[in-house]
């Protein structure tokens, strides 16, 4: 997901969650740059969530369950079958 066009919607929660931060830390990150490597992903939430004030713990809620949908849907897209009919004109070759 990380390398595909951010909805709009995803680019709000992330300037949030870029905001929010800000407040709590005094510290500007990085966030596209923080999350682009799914397997640090949950660790640096897990640290954002260290100094998480009520706002940020919501939208870092809504941000791992973008994460899970894109990650189900990647899944369903892995395991869908499709099944080609032979062309009419192939059949009588």
């Amino acid at each position: 997901m990380m390398n595909e066009l951010l909805t709009p919607n995803q680019e709000i929660l992330r300037n949030r969650i870029r905001f929010a931060l800000r407040r709590a830390t005094g510290f500007v990150f990085d966030i596209e740059a923080m999350l682009r490597k799914p397997e640090l992903r949950a660790k640096r939430i897990g640290l954002w969530r260290n100094v998480a004030d009520h706002e940020l713990s919501s939208l870092l809620d809504q941000l791992e369950t973008e994460f899970q949908v894109d990650a189900a849907d990647e899944e369903e897209a892995e395991h869908t079958v499709v099944i080609r009919r032979p062309e009419a004109g192939a059949a009588h070759r």
